[in-house]
């Protein structure tokens, strides 16, 4: 599934691996690795946050940006319980993995599941 969405605002701020980046109109072109976090779209007064899992963020000379990520959910689509309770089972499957494979797919949702449920208490 596939979700474009084109529109001018005044800023974008995405949680880049290297922290949380503000993107202005004119800024410099670079590409950015995207984190789990919170995604801000600002236009005057109205802020639009979205949680992504992942991504890349390519910031281009003409005052555009294009926002790729693997999931972008608005954040107040995100049931707070169900994080929590995603956040236990996979703790636990973490805890009794058998193999490198299950404890690396087992960390991975437990680091998006953080980031995830410190996206919706901040």
């Amino acid at each position: 599934m596939f979700t474009i969405l084109s529109f001018k605002v005044d800023m974008v701020i995405v949680p880049a691996t290297t922290g949380q980046m503000g993107i202005l109109p004119g800024h410099t072109a670079s590409i950015s690795e995207l984190k789990p976090g919170v995604l801000s779209i600002h236009d005057g007064n109205d802020v639009k946050k979205y949680f992504v899992s992942s991504g890349f963020a390519f910031i281009h000379s003409n005052s555009v940006a294009d926002i790729m990520a693997a999931e972008a959910v608005p954040i107040e689509q995100v049931d707070p319980a169900s994080v929590q309770k995603q956040f236990t089972e996979f703790t636990q499957k973490l805890s009794s993995a058998s193999t490198d494979l299950e404890k690396a797919e087992a960390q991975i949702r437990v680091d998006v599941l953080v980031a995830l449920n410190s996206a919706l208490s901040g």
